[in-house]
């Protein structure tokens, strides 16, 4: 298993804002980049980034439609901690909404880019090994159930490595806290798009997507 500290702390400010639209109006224009620039050290200090990912030969009882032409499986988990959420929760606890709704998209957009640098670790190792990748697929998006969420945690020990678990309803105990797969085969391109937009049932919704 391939466990990754080393991440750049860096955000997508038009992604932020972008999905600061999606939540409504409470910030005007004008008050967006001086609380960005506000909040950008107290994201900082209230992140753990940490992802794991290990690459697998499918069991043939993991044979959902998406997958079952792939060999092998790339199970892989990105988290950033409860320190951020924390924050947020407190922000919104002593009535600062806009500081919590400003820190709680400048976290979902980091934690988006964190997946985006665990898979240029990906891509490397698939390269080395002459695999093929496709591009990411997340339980729960219409490819694979959202049960898989435990499925992949359990495949990375992910409740000892990260105290990282799902309740009944198959959703991870940290809110900050990605785990997904891609299909890996040597007789598939080696693709270097880490996520297809165009496929996900939640394209029109997602402040996330990307052109």
């Amino acid at each position: 298993m391939d466990v990754i500290l080393d991440f750049d702390f860096k955000l997508d400010k038009d992604q932020v804002i972008q999905t600061l639209k999606s939540y409504g109006s409470i910030l005007k224009d004008e008050e967006i980049e001086p609380l960005y620039n506000k909040l950008l050290p107290i994201l900082y200090e209230n992140i753990e980034p940490t992802g794991l990912f290990e690459i697998q030969k499918r069991e043939h009882d993991f044979n959902f439609e998406a997958v079952k032409n792939y060999e092998y499986i790339v199970y892989c988990i990105i988290t950033m901690g409860d320190n951020c959420t924390g924050k947020i929760n407190e922000f919104f606890s002593y009535g600062n909404m806009k500081e919590g709704t400003m820190l709680d998209a400048m976290a979902s957009s980091y934690l988006f880019e964190l997946s985006t640098q665990l898979f240029s670790h990906i891509y490397d190792k698939a390269k080395a090994l002459h695999l093929g990748l496709s591009c990411r697929i997340s339980p729960g998006d219409g490819e694979i159930p959202l049960k898989c969420q435990k499925y992949i945690l359990d495949k990375l020990d992910a409740e000892n490595f990260l105290n990282l678990t799902v309740n009944e309803d198959y959703m991870l105990s940290s809110m900050r806290s990605m785990a997904y797969i891609y299909g890996a085969d040597k007789n598939i391109k080696l693709n270097k798009k880490d996520h297809d937009c165009s496929r996900c049932p939640n394209r029109n919704l997602c402040s996330m997507r990307k052109s």
